[in-house]
């Protein structure tokens, strides 16, 4: 993840955008007065997410270990990832090859992708990272050996994973695919952002020579932290402004208005960045943004204590259950 953020005014466009809806009290929307009232909404698909699932994945990966590029816990995880998506979707596999990183090195690449009615060509892409960074730089003890992780990626791969089970069970009419991007976290803390996110970036080129379009994506990043709160990015807010208002609502009128904020979110390097401009898909980043830091990370990034300890389920239920219903009912 991103050594820095920075805040810019533009996404104030998405914060006026949500006029008439300030989330309650009580984390509902709309003009209920702190009731708990749903809007009505005719022929929506209700979903249930399972946070106990979800929260299993995430520490299925952390018991692997750091899962750094060239590592044991790395290959092991995997073939865990890869196993799991060949179950659940109706096809799997490694797009792997390499890229020239800014130090000149070669990085091995291995996305793991899995889909959902791969014929088809309305397709949207939900994703998120799955390697740790090679060392906890911004721990003051251990700073240069890797932290599990838990939240920076786990996180977004445990919820990813209990979406492609509950898809399994949905059997969806649209294409979906899951991709888990590596290499996400190897960037130098000093230099170019785009040392940062070397999977998405050969993913992306390696898409357009393909010819793959999508409709849309979500991408997730430390999205299972107790008392994460969301805000607007404004790379997402730039690029797909009507999702991002979407997935917002849907949050806040599901009950989770305490984590999806209308507040101006920064702008920040992730995944996102490159499913946009190079494969050209106009997605968003649901990202933790956190009110008590002055660099706006959770204060485990980049340290040791993201660890379990740092995961809860209710933000997984919360964030899953949110994307869920959005890809469930989204046309």
């Amino acid at each position: 993840m991103r050594k820095s953020r920075v805040i810019l005014i533009c996404a104030g466009l998405a914060i006026a955008s949500f006029s008439g809806c300030k989330p309650n009290e009580n984390g509902t929307t709309g003009d209920d007065h702190g009731k708990g009232k749903e809007p009505e909404k005719t022929n929506e698909t209700v979903v249930e997410f399972n946070e106990d699932s979800a929260y299993y994945f995430v520490a299925k990966q952390v018991e692997f270990g750091p899962r750094v590029p060239g590592t044991i816990a790395h290959a092991k995880t995997r073939e865990f990832l890869l196993e799991k998506l060949k179950g659940y979707c109706d096809t799997a596999f490694i797009n792997s090859g390499d890229i020239r990183m800014h130090s000149q090195k070669i990085a091995i690449i291995n996305n793991i992708i899995g889909s959902f009615n791969p014929a088809s060509k309305d397709r949207i892409v939900l994703a998120a990272h799955w390697d740790t960074r090679p060392q906890a730089d911004e721990d003051p003890d251990q700073p240069t050996t890797p932290a599990d992780g838990a939240n920076d990626g786990a996180s977004g791969v445990g919820i990813l994973l209990e979406i492609a089970r509950q898809l399994h069970e949905m059997h969806p009419a649209r294409g979906i695919d899951i991709i888990f991007f590596d290499q996400e976290d190897a960037g130098d803390r000093h230099g170019a952002p785009d040392s940062w996110c070397l999977g998405s970036q050969f993913w992306g080129r390696w898409v357009k020579e393909h010819n793959y379009k999508a409709n849309w994506g979500i991408l997730l990043d430390m999205v299972g932290a107790k008392g994460a709160t969301f805000g607007l990015e404004a790379h997402s807010v730039r690029y797909n402004h009507n999702l991002t208002l979407d997935v917002w609502k849907t949050g806040q009128r599901l009950g989770y208005g305490s984590f999806f904020l209308n507040i101006n979110g920064g702008m920040i390097t992730d995944d996102h960045v490159y499913m946009n401009t190079l494969a050209e898909i106009p997605s968003i980043d649901i990202i933790h943004y956190d009110l008590t830091t002055e660099n706006g990370f959770p204060a485990h990034w980049h340290r040791h204590t993201d660890n379990m300890d740092a995961i809860d389920k209710y933000t997984l239920k919360a964030v899953g259950q949110t994307v869920l219903h959005v890809v469930a009912n989204r046309k």
